[in-house]
């Protein structure tokens, strides 16, 4: 017979699955860049984001918006810079 505790608090998510070993990068910084980004980051389809703009003010400010969400996610490391040096050993 199940304890009061168990039949109050019961799961409501699924399992948690693996990460995959890769690195997924987005060039722009965009309204539609933004929003592709913090869907795959929702999803969890990789374990490092890589983030390429030449407006280093709006870059700055979406990667830190972006490592604020990602306390409340399970995501990945979060790198932004305006030159490709980061992308390096990127499969894709």
């Amino acid at each position: 017979m199940a304890t009061l505790m168990e039949k109050l608090i019961a799961p409501v998510a699924e399992e948690e699955g693996t990460v995959p070993n890769n690195k997924i990068t987005v060039e722009g910084t965009g309204q539609v860049s933004m929003v592709f980004t913090i869907s795959i980051l929702g999803k969890s389809l990789t374990d490092e984001f890589a983030l390429v703009d030449v407006l280093e003010d709006k870059l700055k400010g979406e990667m830190m918006d972006l490592q604020h969400k990602s306390l409340f996610l399970q995501t990945p490391k979060i790198v932004a810079d305006k030159d490709y040096s980061h992308t390096k050993k990127q499969r894709y």
